[in-house]
């Protein structure tokens, strides 16, 4: 059984690297979820490019992308959880 060091927050797929909004308020497995997100609490940002929001929020700190050493305690998730 392959574990994970987090849980997406949009999809629950395991992942050992990804998107950390406010330091670990949400995590994202993708960065179309991320967009999504960001955009979702920002009305005024319908017109404005990914490539803008993602520069922006970065600027800002709201978000980094990192990968995670896998550990083997139990704080990981499993593919169990995925699936279920």
């Amino acid at each position: 059984m392959k574990k994970f060091a987090r849980r997406c927050s949009v999809t629950g797929e395991g992942m050992n690297e990804g998107y950390v909004y406010r330091d670990g308020e949400m995590y994202f497995k993708y960065e179309t979820d991320l967009v999504a997100h960001l955009r979702s609490i920002d009305s005024d940002s319908s017109e404005l490019s990914d490539e803008f929001i993602l520069n922006e929020a970065y600027e800002l700190e709201e978000y980094y992308y990192t990968e995670w050493e896998e550990r083997y305690d139990e704080e990981l998730f499993s593919e169990y959880f995925k699936k279920n």
